[in-house]
């Protein structure tokens, strides 16, 4: 098995680890090895084939899709007087560090330069925030809270003191039901899906292809890798 990962690649080199196998940035393993896309984008991989770096490229497919999200302007839209507040955001991004908030039309106008943003979302003052792993057919649910008195209450990550706890109340199999139907949208094997919901509406914002995990979930991962090489194996 080789995990194929991005510069860095924390994760992908726990989960390396943790199965025992090796991961690379640069060196393409020969297809006779199982391969895995976690932060990288090659076409002969056994899992995740074919990853969407550009945000906007997959907010489209899933638009095609009929996936509820957030309503989305590109950067020659007309912007009507009721869709402040929004967020500016990049085409690549990660970790939410692209996000900047708009409050109103005079703030976008004289500050266009400096947002250097490709497009804009409609921002949803949400009820609550939750990732959903989808592992081939296993789906685990998190919801989002906030494990410090200050946190960034619209960029809801780790960085921004928010954590995750398992959730198995109210609204979960909408929750996997939409996000597998997210991760089959883009033709992922898995990822991690972030959907908020304002009062009983769903929205999907993205799909992390190489989600950073902690210990639990890093095992999850592991077993699934693991799952999924013995069948190509033994379909060998």
């Amino acid at each position: 098995m080789w995990i194929l990962r991005r510069s860095g690649g924390i994760t992908a080199k726990k989960l390396a680890e943790l199965c025992n196998c090796r991961t690379t940035k640069n060196y393409i393993p020969r297809r006779k090895h199982f391969i895995i896309n976690y932060g990288k984008d090659y076409k002969y991989a056994h899992l995740n084939k074919k990853v969407i770096f550009n945000k906007l490229k997959a907010y489209e497919i899933l638009k095609e899709a009929e996936i509820n999200q957030p309503k989305l302007y590109y950067k020659e839209d007309v912007i009507p007087d009721g869709a402040f507040p929004l967020l500016a955001r990049k085409e690549y991004h990660s970790q939410g560090r692209d996000i900047i908030y708009i409050h109103n039309r005079e703030q976008l106008e004289n500050n266009l330069e400096y947002f250097m943003y490709d497009f804009l979302v409609e921002y949803i003052n949400k009820t609550s925030e939750y990732r959903v792993h989808i592992l081939g057919d296993k789906a685990l649910v998190n919801v989002k809270f906030c494990g410090e008195e200050v946190a960034d209450p619209i960029v809801r990550n780790h960085r921004n003191n928010w954590r995750q706890i398992s959730y198995d109340r109210e609204f979960k199999d909408e929750l996997v039901e939409l996000a597998k139907k997210t991760i089959k949208a883009l033709g992922y094997d898995f990822g991690a899906v972030d959907i908020i919901r304002k009062r009983n509406v769903l929205y999907v914002l993205e799909v992390n292809s190489s989600p950073g995990l902690e210990d639990r979930k890093l095992e999850e991962y592991k077993q699934y890798f693991k799952e999924e090489e013995d069948k190509w194996l033994n379909s060998r």
